[in-house]
């Protein structure tokens, strides 16, 4: 140990020496960075090409920076500007420096490992990015939607209408079938958590039987938390190559977000008032009954109807008059509200940013809506000028009302009830407020909304600390070191309120139930790496070598609590006399080791990278074995090219990243509900653990070439890749004698191939009018190539509804479904109808300026994929969709009988007499208006006239989400996920919270 030291120390001796030779031999050079019209840029970094010297800016973006004696080149970058090389004679002592906007990105700085960043230029992975101003366009409860469209290689869809989030991700393609299937989210180097909790609801709706919750319960995944406003830009490491450093949790891809800092300077406010509304986007429709004698035929049949059946209905359909209860259920349009603002500032020593947000969305359904207040600050201290602290501090509060929809058994959530009762039945409350039953159904959805309270609340604290330490910065070398900590808490709680006056309540004879559930998660994120970079006297090259360890912690405990037969109405658990409680405590410890080189070359042409990462974790069978996760990459550009090319860059990447398996799976569960006797006792689930289980592993390789054009006027990227999934968590039927039924194991490979595109342009840029254009196209497929266990199925309710069938050789993704009958063997024939995967997906985004106007407007295409639209079955089922009877034709049963049926009838005909389920599953093609976006900066002179001084900006912006649906699915959206983020399983439509269109108006002002 004491000849390590010495021998350390008199390293560091030695390169000391050194730096002080080179130093002698230096001289200093001042100047100051601006952008075109004159504007300071403080915080902008210069650099000395070929050395490893560099500084920042101050507050007036003026500089200071030791060069060596001769000619040398300053490289000078700052976010949101082109990056320009200045060459600085022999004799110079001072230069100004004014930047361009970089309107395309074409020089941003690109995350490239847990410590390393690149410019884009020499990127060697397709790592896509978002800005805060593309973010900031037109609000939205949850960042997820704020990126739909925007980006290649993302499959981003809503599970439901529903306030406060429920958003799928999905980056190329599908990477699991049994495992976690959402992104790692890392947060100004904090790994956060973006688990989906489920409310319990299914006590209520039986969706999936039983009393425990279930992911038919519409779960809020918990990104939506965090504020958009403080957002500075994400970039999305959509595949291993690009994530392989995050080890075992990065099949999923990695989105990095990093909020906005402190700058040198004048303190600035900025702050933002909207105003809007949300109104339902599209209706189901129902059928019209122009006569009783229509409904007699519907409802009754006429050989076993008596005359009381007759009176029945015909004092059901007095008059006729017919109720729209899908605007009655959903055609609240209360105004909503959002507040936020933020300080920025800080001298070249102290940076701050301070945010807040208050905001206030009513939902479209009474008793439904989301809120959200947000606090943060980030603060920035240099000590010295060797080390810099950084704290960031995020407190948040989020309050979702969620109503009652998606799957029942029950006949309680809305959109079950309401395609069994026909628009004649007058379900409105009477002048006392009371509410009649409905004669038909179990419940009236009225009532129930009015009513039952499906409510979230959550508490979050996410918070970080890191120090950076630069021990040598020399000419020739730079040697930095960070350490982050980082936490991230929440505290959930659920509380469902069925009061006993709700219809359905009595029918079990337990009126009014009650449902809490508190859950608790805490992960701990520890970091420390080290970075050296290394340039030659000769300044062939620049190499950069980072290593560090990532230590993780998450704890997640949810305990909740059934209560039924409500004593005297009142809601709180202790007060039903039938009580039920359920625990669930989740905790996983993981470490990783990684290491990563960089070696920029060739005048900056040419980057080599290579890396890898070590992991354990405690969710693996064995608890000390460590996964080796290795990446490579290269990139080459060519300058300076003849006509209209300005350069062309070649890019590879090949890496490896992993899945880690769901706690418990090395496990055998036991189940505590059970009693034997009156006794508590404990039981297996029949589901065996396996204690050598290991995580998936992702393959991934990609290439591309980068195009730029016009004078970086345009430029074209383009991706393809393929990555390879093996070691698959699946289940294997075990022999009854083990007393088991089923075994969790790893076997099996998938494999996913995909194309990304990305174009962008500049086709107007003058002193009056700026237009930007940027599109972007994904496609990919899936295919199971190797199934170790007989074809099954994940998902769904049955071949006869629709279902994701895994088979070797096929789409991992595919549905099959009934097909009809053989007319030989007279057994089902079941066999594939679509795919939930879109053939292909384009986003188109256009950003037009002209003067102080701005129009911007997103449109997202999703072509070729299929919905399971078990919503139209219901209408269908209930008599009850609004094609029910129009188009009537002829239709031969198989018993040869012909009868005549309306379009609706056909379909449920089809189904029911033919065994083809085929009319129920859709094309589920849609174009959408994303965003639109119309601003108008006021002039600075009538801010000077009228506010003295005062205001630096001001902005009127009218804005819409999903203004426009364009598609030919019969269902309310199809975008929908019935059974939530799950990695297979979406695409199926069953009594979804109803879509709604947003409206906004909004006013920013800068002090």
């Amino acid at each position: 140990m004491i000849s390590r030291f010495v021998r350390t120390a008199g390293l560091l001796l030695a390169l000391a020496v050194c730096a002080s030779s080179a130093w002698a031999q230096q001289r200093q050079v001042t100047g100051r960075v601006m952008s075109a019209t004159g504007e300071a840029l403080p915080g902008a970094s210069v650099l000395v090409e070929g050395t490893a010297l560099g500084t920042q800016a101050n507050a007036d973006g003026r500089f200071a920076i030791m060069v060596p004696s001769g000619q040398v080149v300053l490289v000078v970058q700052n976010i949101g500007y082109r990056t320009q090389r200045v060459v600085v004679a022999p004799g110079e002592s001072s230069v100004d420096v004014r930047l361009e906007v970089d309107v395309l990105a074409l020089d941003e700085i690109v995350v490239t490992g847990q410590a390393t960043s690149v410019s884009r230029r020499n990127l060697a992975n397709a790592v896509a990015t978002v800005n805060a101003a593309e973010l900031e366009r037109v609000p939205s409860e949850t960042i997820e939607k704020m990126v739909q469209g925007k980006v290649a290689g993302a499959l981003i869809e809503t599970n439901s209408g529903a306030p406060g989030g429920g958003v799928q991700v999905r980056l190329r393609g599908v990477s699991t079938i049994n495992a976690e299937s959402e992104p790692l989210y890392v947060v100004d180097g904090v790994i956060i958590s973006n688990v989906a909790i489920a409310s319990n609801a299914n006590a209520i709706t039986s969706a999936s039987g039983g009393s425990n919750a279930s992911n038919q319960d519409a779960p809020v995944n918990r990104v939506v938390d965090i504020n958009p406003n403080d957002i500075e830009s994400i970039e999305i490491l959509k595949g291993a190559s690009a994530a392989a450093l995050y080890g075992s949790r990065a099949a999923n891809g990695v989105i990095i977000i990093t909020t906005k800092r402190g700058r040198p300077g004048e303190m600035r406010v900025d702050v933002t008032q909207r105003v809007g509304m949300f109104t339902l986007s599209n209706k189901l429709g129902s059928r019209k009954f122009e006569t009783v004698d229509e409904v007699y035929a519907a409802f009754l049949d006429p050989e076993e109807a008596t005359a009381a059946d007759s009176a029945f209905f015909e004092n059901l359909y007095g008059d006729g008059t017919s109720y729209d209860y899908e605007e009655m259920l959903a055609g609240r349009n209360d105004v909503s509200t959002e507040t936020a603002f933020s300080l920025r500032g800080g001298s070249d020593a102290t940076r701050y940013f301070v945010s807040g947000l208050v905001k206030n969305d009513e939902g479209i359904i009474p008793n439904t809506g989301f809120q959200k207040q947000s606090i943060r600050l980030n603060l920035d201290q240099r000590v010295g000028d060797r080390v810099e602290l950084g704290v960031n501090a995020n407190v948040i509060h989020t309050f979702a009302e969620r109503g009652l929809t998606n799957n029942d058994n029950s006949g309680t959530s809305f959109y079950m009830v309401l395609p069994f009762t026909p628009n004649f039945v007058d379900l409105r409350p009477g002048p006392d407020g009371t509410y009649p039953e409905n004669p038909l159904e179990r419940s009236n959805p009225l009532q129930t909304a009015a009513l039952l309270d499906n409510d979230e609340d959550v508490w979050r604290l996410i918070s970080g600390a890191n120090a950076t330490f630069d021990a040598i910065r020399t000419e020739r070398h730079s040697l930095r070191f960070r350490v982050t900590g980082g936490v991230d808490y929440f505290a959930q709680e659920n509380e469902i309120f069925s009061p006993p006056e709700l219809e359905f309540e009595d029918d079990d004879g337990e009126p009014g139930t009650s449902l809490l559930s508190n859950s608790d998660n805490l992960d701990l994120t520890f970091q420390a790496t080290a970075v050296h970079a290394y340039t030659p006297a000769s300044g062939a090259f620049q190499a950069t070598t980072s290593a560090g360890l990532q230590y993780e912690d998450r704890d997640l405990n949810i305990a909740r609590i059934v209560a039924r037969n409500l004593v005297a109405g009142q809601r709180n658990v202790d007060a039903g006399t039938n009580r039920i409680v359920f625990e669930t405590r989740e905790r996983v410890k993981d470490l990783g080791l990684f290491v990563q080189e960089e070696l920029l070359a060739l005048d900056d042409r040419l980057l080599l990278t290579a890396g890898l990462r070590a992991d354990r974790s405690s969710a693996n069978g064995d608890t000390e074995k460590y996964f080796l996760f290795p990446k490579a990459a290269a990139s080459y550009r060519f300058d300076e090219l003849p006509g209209i090319l300005d350069a062309v860059k070649l890019r590879t990447a090949w890496g490896q990243s992993g899945n880690q398996p769901l706690f418990g799976q090395k496990f055998t569960a036991l189940d505590a509900t059970n009693n034997i006797e009156g006794l508590p006792g404990l039981v297996v689930t029949g589901v065996a653990g396996d204690p050598n289980i290991e995580p998936e592993r992702v393959t991934e390789i990609e290439g591309g070439v980068d195009i730029e054009l016009f004078g970086g006027r345009a430029s074209l990227e383009v991706t393809g890749f393929q990555k390879t999934i093996d070691n698959l968590l699946l289940q294997r039927t075990l022999a009854p004698s083990t007393g088991f039924g089923l075994q969790v194991f790893n076997g099996g490979e998938m494999r996913v191939r995909g194309l990304e595109l990305g174009l962008q342009a500049v086709p107007v840029q003058n002193e009056d009018v700026m237009w930007v254009s940027r599109t972007t196209f994904y496609a990919d497929r899936s295919e199971i190539t190797d199934l170790p266990v007989p074809a099954f199925e994940t998902g769904g309710f049955g071949t006869s509804l629709g279902a994701f069938r895994i088979e070797q050789g096929k789409s991992a993704t595919q549905i099959v479904t009934n097909l009809g009958i053989d007319p030989e063997t007279g057994e089902v024939i079941v066999g594939p109808v679509g795919d939930a995967v879109p053939d292909f997906r384009m986003g188109f985004v256009n950003d037009l300026t002209f003067g102080p106007f701005n129009l911007y407007t997103l449109v997202d295409w999703a072509h070729g994929h299929t919905v399971v639209n078990l919503t139209q079955f219901l209408a269908d089922a209930g008599k009850n969709s609004a094609d029910f009877d129009t188009d009537v034709r002829p239709i031969t049963l198989p018993d040869g009988k012909v009868v005549q049926a309306g379009t609706g009838e056909r379909r449920l005909i089809r189904w029911s007499d033919f065994a083809d389920s085929r009319p129920y599953m859709e094309d589920g093609s849609y174009v959408k208006v994303r965003e639109v976006s119309l601003s108008y900066a006021l002039p600075d002179g009538f801010l000077d006239r009228v506010f003295g001084g005062a205001l630096r900006s001001a902005r009127i912006t009218a804005s819409g989400r999903n203004l426009l649906t364009f598609t030919g699915y019969s269902g309310l959206d199809p975008e929908v996920s019935n059974f939530g983020n799950q990695p297979i399983a979406r695409n199926i439509d069953v009594a979804p919270f109803p879509p709604s269109r947003s409206f906004w108006l909004s006013f920013d002002v800068s002090f």
